[in-house]
């Protein structure tokens, strides 16, 4: 099992996240941007993610934010070698969010994330989406509704977007969920 780690919108594949979850998983941070966040192609990040995982039959996907958008896209077109799906705050659009009303990313980046196929077809791996109930930059109810059409598994942490307190539990939170255990 091969782990990739895929980050957010603001953020590099050398974060916080990034080098923990190198040394703490042995997860490699994937590069899906050569540009400024507010240049990004949705399409072609999730080309360059499939392109780095492609040799890999047994690919776990740790997505946060907006890499956790990219890691639902890539899971649901790659079809085969994606086998488990986490998703740390994922912004994962739902349809029925006015994306004229939401601001801090280009509503031509937003028209391509909010995705029907998310929420109609469903995605062929195991999903487990950790949520910060303190999140001010992802509403919960987004991930919840996305969790319920995909039949995944959530956990919440009383915590910011960032995961600010609780980044360090974030590794052995992945691991359960790898292993099957039940989180606590």
């Amino acid at each position: 099992m091969m782990l990739y780690y895929i980050h957010g919108y603001q953020s590099n594949p050398n974060s916080t996240k990034g080098i923990l979850f190198k040394k703490t998983l042995n997860a490699v941070s994937i590069k899906y941007r050569d540009c400024k966040p507010e240049d990004l192609i949705i399409s072609d990040a999730v080309k360059k993610i499939m392109e780095q995982i492609q040799e890999d039959n047994n690919v776990v996907l740790i997505g946060s934010s907006l890499g956790g958008l990219l890691a639902t896209k890539t899971a649901i077109r790659s079809k085969n070698n994606v086998k488990q799906l986490i998703l740390l705050n994922p912004a994962i659009i739902p349809l029925s969010i006015d994306i004229a009303r939401l601001q801090g990313i280009p509503q031509r980046i937003l028209q391509e994330m909010q995705d029907e196929q998310l929420f109609k077809e469903k995605i062929p791996c195991k999903t487990f989406l950790i949520l910060g109930t303190l999140d001010d930059v992802i509403p919960n109810e987004w991930g919840i509704e996305f969790a319920k059409k995909q039949e995944a598994v959530i956990k919440f942490l009383h915590d910011d977007h960032r995961f600010t307190r609780n980044i360090e539990k974030l590794p052995k939170l992945i691991r359960g969920f790898l292993e099957g255990k039940t989180l606590r």
